[in-house]
């Protein structure tokens, strides 16, 4: 795993975002648990970078029923093994934020306070705005495509698209409020649905911007994130609608739709 990491281009010092899904790691990798695919990571990094992952917990504040409390503590991680194996591992700090919150290790968890919970929670003042503003900074993906990218959430906010300030997910009984055990806090430019986000992936493929990477059935990439700014920002700004789901497909979508009809 070292050898691959290193031959994909992981290196000293870097500041890098990953995006894993364990269970295919593990089929090329036997007996390779999450811990120690992790510490690999970081020996490689080393304290000087920064190793970053999204624990989201989705504790918005309800509408008919209790909330969920958000405790950075104790909340599971919910999205993905990988992330909620690293979030207990030593030195690691976890984020405030409610809804969105991030662990960080290394350089990030000394330059981004665990209080962070920024009113959007992917947008200005997020983790992700200081993964942005870093000059060695990658994101990884290992068995995952662009729908698990959290950077282009980022993205919406910076273009920023049309629908960047309409709550997408109302139908399912929640409100723009993340609940943790420091109360309540309202939200705006809160993420909507990324399953589109693949249409952004096969115009960097197509146009050979990106580089997908193999070994044997792992498929992923190593990004630097200057490159999805740069050419990011112009797909969001030129083809928005290409970022929403086919039309009565999604919910979440089809409210964001709708609003730019308006506008």
């Amino acid at each position: 795993m070292e050898k691959f990491l290193r031959d994909i281009g992981l290196k000293q010092n870097q500041h890098v975002m990953i995006h894993a899904a364990y269970r295919k790691i593990r089929r090329e990798f036997p007996g390779l648990n999450i811990e120690d695919f992790l510490r690999i990571i970081q020996d490689i990094i080393t304290p000087e970078g920064s190793v970053i992952l999204a624990t989201f917990s989705y504790c918005f504040a309800k509408v008919n029923e209790p909330s969920k409390i958000y405790n950075p503590d104790e909340t599971p991680s919910k999205v993905g093994a990988v992330s909620e194996v690293f979030r207990k591992m030593p030195e690691v700090i976890r984020t405030a934020s409610a809804t969105h919150s991030f662990a960080l290790w290394g350089r990030a968890s000394g330059e981004i306070q665990p209080d962070n919970a920024p009113e959007s929670p992917l947008g200005e003042g997020s983790v992700l705005e200081w993964l942005s503003r870093q000059q060695d900074a990658f994101i990884l993906m290992l068995g995952t495509d662009f729908l698990s990218l959290s950077f282009c959430h980022y993205l919406e906010t910076m273009a920023p698209v049309p629908w960047h300030d309409t709550f997408p997910w109302a139908y399912l009984g929640i409100r723009p409020a993340g609940v943790s055990i420091k109360g309540e806090q309202e939200l705006h430019e809160v993420p909507g649905c990324s399953k589109s986000f693949v249409n952004f992936e096969n115009y960097l493929l197509n146009r050979k911007i990106i580089h997908p990477f193999r070994y044997h059935s792992l498929f992923g990439y190593f990004i630097h994130v200057g490159l999805l700014l740069e050419h990011g920002l112009s797909f969001f700004r030129s083809r928005p609608l290409e970022l929403l789901c086919p039309k009565n497909q999604c919910s979440a979508c089809d409210s964001r739709r709708q609003n730019k009809i308006k506008k």
